[in-house]
């Protein structure tokens, strides 16, 4: 079964449109340096951030790495934007015992602040994402069956309908405390 590991961590967002690639650029790096045996990291993604990231950040977050070894039981998913729709509706087929969903969540906060938010006690509506869907809902439901955590990056900005590739600054230096907490919330670090 594709979906069948104890814990799910899945980025939600757009790449196209700057910061809402968040989640996605998040997992396809946990996947390349996890060496994950599930999925298959997007080479063009990576590709992006290897070029274009700040050389500093990049190895910061190369480092993380070192000496962690993935449990069998941890799947990484880039949901795209329709993970809401397409991907939350799967938890009544599996038996996770964790989701671990990473996107960029609106909050009182400086762009690029990171913090880990439990749908159950945020309130309807403050987790929109940018394509107009309220996500706090579906998440609450599943939270009946397991524990659901969102890593949320405050994004800096988000140019919907207007195409607009590379996180900003702010974002881009968060993704390595991203990754802290994902690491922990799996168990690794």
């Amino acid at each position: 079964m594709p979906y069948s590991s104890d814990i799910i961590v899945i980025g939600c967002g757009n790449v196209l449109f700057k910061d809402d690639g968040f989640g996605p650029i998040v997992i396809n790096l946990l996947q390349k340096y996890c060496n994950d045996k599930n999925d298959y990291y997007d080479p063009a993604v990576t590709a992006y951030v290897e070029d274009e990231f700040n050389k500093d950040i990049l190895e910061q977050i190369k480092l993380k790495f070192d000496d962690i070894s993935l449990p069998e039981s941890v799947q990484f998913i880039d949901g795209g934007t329709a993970a809401p729709t397409n991907f939350f509706p799967l938890y009544e087929e599996y038996d996770w015992k964790k989701l671990i969903v990473v996107d960029v969540v609106e909050f009182n906060a400086e762009p690029g602040t990171v913090e880990t938010f439990d749908p159950n006690i945020m309130k309807i509506g403050k987790y929109d994402n940018p394509h107009g869907m309220t996500v706090e809902e579906p998440l609450q439901k599943i939270s009946e069956k397991c524990e659901v955590i969102v890593v949320g990056c405050k994004p800096a900005e988000i140019p919907t309908p207007d195409v607009d590739m590379g996180l900003t600054e702010p974002v881009e230096k968060a993704i390595p405390e991203a990754i802290d907490i994902i690491l922990k919330e799996i168990g690794v670090k």
